[in-house]
């Protein structure tokens, strides 16, 4: 995407937002962004962004929008984007960032007059600071980018979507939306959820000044997103609530079996810590994972059970709008599997 010619559309300037601006800014493409903040919008503008008034502009002049504000807030953000859409005529691909995809694609498809040009998006990216300021045009490398490949997503622009993505330096993830919320329910709602019981678990205890000067970097990582932005962490959970409370029934299981063998009960200890290492070994694996890159033309069932298996698009080409499959260049550790 470096040079197209293209615009990007940008609504939201926070943490992600800008950090999107920034590293297309970074590859010489045009970037008309919208946000509220006035601070925001002058060290945007002074960075090469152009700032526009409100969403109807941003879909008014470019190619593809990205909708980078919180989950709650995308309803209202999705509602607007569809009386621009009406209202101008025009059809630019739309794409978010919210960590979850269900309900966004739901709201998507009552919001705008033609769902195919929504592609949900989700970007596997971010740290525990919030804000234009806190922005890295490095964030996405060497990340994943989770996108929904579920009807009515047109392929087409789903492959626009992509090659955005891999742009900025990420490697994209196709997935069902139900499948990404169930699966980031367990790998990124779920450690929210922990790290903040254990930091309120500090704040709570009697001996918290005497706790707190003995915790290392295993409590400091456990707890490292409890410190972040305040409302992130209840959006998600709110956002995802089934996914994640069948998450937390499990780990309460586990938690109180653990309980139990402590006390003499069974299994024993060593099998629950067993189980952990078992289960870290799965994500070294994973990430150690290498395969060589190959070209492909994949369906949606094919780009879908590509995700399954832990596959990654990692470049992809356009196909048209309309397409049944989409031309892409792959790395699949998982199909010797």
């Amino acid at each position: 995407m470096t040079g197209t010619g293209r615009t990007v559309g940008v609504v939201g300037l926070g943490l992600v937002g800008g950090s999107l601006a920034q590293a297309l800014l970074a590859r010489d493409v045009h970037v008309v962004a919208t946000t509220r903040d006035p601070a925001t919008r002058a060290d945007a503008a002074d960075a090469g962004v152009t700032v526009v008034d409100d969403v109807d502009a941003v879909v008014g002049e470019a190619d593809l929008v990205v909708l980078a504000v919180p989950v709650p807030a995308l309803d209202a953000q999705l509602a607007r984007v569809g009386a621009a859409l009406a209202a101008h005529g025009v059809a630019p691909t739309v794409t978010d960032v919210g960590s979850v995809k269900a309900p966004v694609a739901a709201a998507a498809a009552r919001s705008l007059p033609d769902a195919a040009v929504f592609v949900p998006g989700h970007p596997m990216a971010g740290t525990e600071h919030a804000g234009w300021g806190a922005a890295d045009p490095r964030l996405f490398e060497g990340r994943r980018w989770a996108l929904a490949v579920d009807a009515p997503v047109d392929l087409g622009r789903w492959a626009d979507v992509a090659a955005l993505a891999v742009a900025v330096g990420a490697e994209v993830v196709p997935v069902g939306a139900a499948a990404h919320d169930a699966a980031v329910a367990l790998v990124s709602h779920l450690p929210y959820a922990l790290a903040a019981t254990s930091a309120a678990m500090l704040a709570d205890d009697p001996d918290a000044d005497l706790a707190a000067a003995l915790a290392a970097g295993s409590f400091a990582d456990l707890t490292r997103v409890a410190g972040g932005h305040p409302t992130l962490g209840p959006d998600m959970a709110t956002a995802n609530a089934a996914a994640l409370a069948d998450r937390l029934d499990d780990a309460a299981s586990r938690l109180a079996a653990l309980a139990r063998s402590l006390a003499g009960g069974t299994p024993p200890v060593e099998e629950a810590f067993g189980a952990g290492r078992r289960g870290r070994a799965v994500l070294d694996a994973a990430h150690a994972a290498e395969a060589t890159p190959t070209s492909a033309r994949l369906d949606r069932a094919g780009l879908a059970a590509l995700g399954r298996r832990g596959g990654r698009v990692v470049a992809a080409h356009p196909t048209g709008l309309g397409a049944a499959e989409v031309e892409v260049t792959v790395v699949d550790p998982g199909a010797e599997r």
